[in-house]
């Protein structure tokens, strides 16, 4: 009779050891990205207090999440360095940011105060104009640095563009992101107190969308740019 060549699974203490080691490692390691998560949320509200430096706050959570997993160093020193670095290149982005986001509610209170015809329409325009905005602002943010979250040297018009090219590009990942605005949103009308955490929140979710983005398409060369490169870097 001839014999299978499928091998066994190992048994016996050696194996119930290497089966056990894996759990703790990797509930060490969620709980690792969890605790550098809410580091980096708490650290990004405290950088938005200026408003205008929200959106460098996320740049330097996206790049403090990064390094993290890609096992590099992180701390409340680094994330400093790296909000300033942030500020002095994409400062203008948030102060465009804040100018859109007073425009979208004015337009808003417009519609919704009768004077305006099409209230229901004007306030769907303004949704999705919110959501589009977001969407290339987090993008923006997330193309401050690179996979290992140092900073790529892009200034506010290189990371706009880059921003609003992968939006583009990605229409899951944008919906995605949109879902984890909504969220974050929703969390914070439920227990207020979940604002200090939502940059956190909001770095992992663009960590995690522009990971899927870079699997699919090295999973699809029909969707690399010619000549393999993987895009600008300034």
């Amino acid at each position: 009779m001839a014999h299978s060549s499928r091998r066994r699974p190992a048994r016996g203490p050696a194996a119930s050891r290497a089966a056990g080691a894996s759990g703790p490692t990797r509930a060490g390691a969620a709980l690792g990205l969890l605790g550098e998560v809410l580091l980096a949320g708490v650290l990004a509200t405290v950088g938005s207090l200026l408003v205008v430096t929200a959106v460098p706050s996320v740049a330097a959570a996206v790049a403090h999440v990064r390094r993290h997993v890609a096992g590099l160093d992180t701390g409340v020193g680094r994330f400093a360095r790296e909000w300033w670095a942030a500020v002095r290149a994409l400062w203008i982005l948030g102060a465009g940011g804040l100018a859109l986001a007073l425009l979208l509610v004015f337009d808003l209170l417009l519609a919704s105060s009768g004077v305006l015809p099409g209230a229901d329409v004007v306030a769907a325009v303004v949704a999705l104009a919110a959501a589009g905005a977001v969407v290339v602002l987090l993008r923006a943010a997330g193309a401050w640095s690179d996979d290992e979250g140092t900073p790529s040297g892009a200034r506010a018009r290189s990371a706009l563009a880059r921003g609003a090219e992968a939006a583009r590009d990605d229409l899951v990942g944008s919906v995605l992101l949109v879902v984890a605005v909504g969220l974050c949103a929703t969390f914070v009308w439920m227990l207020p107190a979940l604002l200090f955490v939502v940059g956190g929140l909001l770095a992992l979710a663009v960590v995690g969308v522009e990971a899927r983005r870079r699997t699919h398409a090295a999973a699809d060369p029909s969707s690399r740019p010619p000549g393999g490169a993987s895009g600008p870097r300034g």
